[in-house]
């Protein structure tokens, strides 16, 4: 299989099993997801590490959002973060530099795509529970529309800047 397509599919089974099943799942994505990405989808070092500097960087977004009021995150108090919603934000920087890799280079295209899909994922989310908003959905969706507009640009262009063109196999 294509280290794009099993990337893509390794971050949907990580986010469903993170946002799902809260920090049980993402215990399993630890001990499953993590591991597959390191032997299927092979990433030189700077490629993990870059991908866990922009996890950080949406961390902070969220923790932003959990501080604001925004978001709250079930067993989680202002100013710490989930450990499945790390995971999911690794898995998904991880997705930037492979099976989202078109986005690199396409800023109008990725502020588009993070304006529709960004707020798509966080409703997903708060439809499974994973975490809770006092605003409607409408209002929720119209933030992060916002919000990913301009943050996926800048983690797109960060992967590119991090990693080999996309599909190339890193040296080892």
């Amino acid at each position: 299989m294509k280290p794009a397509l099993t990337d893509a599919l390794l971050f949907q089974l990580g986010w469903f099993a993170c946002v799902a099943g809260g920090n049980r799942g993402a215990l399993l994505s630890v001990a499953i997801v993590l591991p597959l990405q390191a032997v299927l989808v092979p990433r030189m070092p700077r490629e993990w590490i870059a991908a866990l500097g922009m996890a950080c960087a949406g961390l902070l977004v969220d923790l932003g959002w959990q501080a604001l009021g925004v978001l709250r995150f079930e067993r989680a108090p202002v100013g710490v973060v989930p450990p499945w919603l790390a995971l999911v934000w690794l898995l998904f920087a991880l997705a930037l530099g492979r099976s989202l890799a078109w986005l690199q280079g396409r800023v109008l295209l990725a502020a588009v795509a993070g304006a529709v899909a960004g707020p798509l994922s966080y409703l997903a989310g708060l439809g499974l529970g994973a975490a809770r908003s006092d605003l409607p959905s409408w209002q929720l969706a119209l933030l992060m529309a916002a919000s990913w507009s301009l943050l996926l640009p800048a983690l797109a262009a960060c992967a590119r800047r991090a990693g080999p063109a996309p599909g190339a196999v890193p040296a080892q």
